[in-house]
């Protein structure tokens, strides 16, 4: 039997990141982050410290058993592949990813087409922070 799909949003969803100092309200100040990553954003370097939600990889070990997992964000690809890579640590489990350029900007922000994983959206689930990144996504 075909496994379901499990679309995972990354940021606020399994890590919250800041960028070269700038401090969220999601994390305590002073904690230490979990790893660090360093990209080129329009030429500019730009180190982000990443917090992975408690029990993230026993979390993904576990559903990847039950799930065929996609990483679906609305950040950057030069972003989000790191972070996707961190989080799967070699296990294979995140190969399937969808980024910005995925995405359509409507409504004053990025909207995830869940058609573009799979035609029959009845086999999707989404695990997002964000109900309006899949607002397409139809309710039944």
């Amino acid at each position: 039997m075909r496994k379901k799909i499990l679309v995972l949003d990354l940021d606020e969803t399994l890590i919250h990141s800041h960028h070269d100092g700038v401090i969220r309200p999601m994390v305590k100040p002073g904690t230490p982050s979990d790893f660090t990553i360093k990209v080129v954003i329009d030429r500019h370097p730009v180190r982000f410290s990443v917090h992975a939600r408690p029990h993230v990889d026993y979390f993904l070990s576990v559903v990847s058993q039950w799930f065929d997992l996609v990483v679906f964000t609305a950040s950057m690809e030069v972003y989000g592949t790191h972070v996707a890579d961190k989080l799967d640590n070699g296990r294979g489990i995140l190969n399937r990813r969808y980024f910005r350029q995925h995405c359509t900007m409507d409504y004053g922000g990025y909207t995830k087409d869940l058609s573009a994983i799979h035609q029959d959206l009845s086999s999707i689930f989404i695990l997002d922070n964000s109900p309006g990144a899949y607002r397409k996504f139809p309710r039944k």
